[in-house]
């Protein structure tokens, strides 16, 4: 008969503990795929023509007689777990303990032009995952 109270106690506890969870996602920029690119004809295409279709890019370097044009795009996602909402059972006062973790994922589409700005080469980037876990306040 003593099990039932407690298993009662448990759930109740992780409801509260839940309560104090939160999930998120940001994008940035609009996700850019080789089917956005199939219009593409090298030593045809002019970069004022793939803008027109996919946006501005982020960045444009001039490199010799080349120049390229970078676009970028990033996913961040974040949890958090604020423990400091088990003690609102007991007290007023909710003390802030939250455990969190981020991670963002930039990526970028790098297109070559030649000095006329018409496309020569192009390719997605270096993809760069940052993880960051914070434990507080601990």
């Amino acid at each position: 008969m003593r099990a039932r109270p407690t298993a009662l106690l448990i759930v109740i506890l992780l409801c509260v503990g839940l309560w104090g969870c939160a999930v998120r996602r940001v994008d940035f920029n609009t996700p850019i795929t080789s089917e956005d690119l199939s219009f593409i004809r090298t030593g045809e295409t002019t970069l004022r023509h793939v803008v027109d279709h996919i946006g501005a890019p982020e960045d444009i370097t001039a490199i010799s007689d080349q120049l390229v044009a970078e676009f970028k795009w990033s996913t961040t996602r974040s949890s958090s777990l604020n423990l400091g909402y088990l003690f609102r059972i007991v007290s007023p006062v909710a003390p802030t303990m939250t455990l969190s973790g981020t991670g963002t994922n930039i990526q970028r589409l790098l297109i070559i032009c030649d000095d006329q700005l018409i496309v020569r080469s192009y390719a997605f980037g270096l993809t760069d995952e940052h993880a960051l876990v914070e434990f507080w306040p601990f």
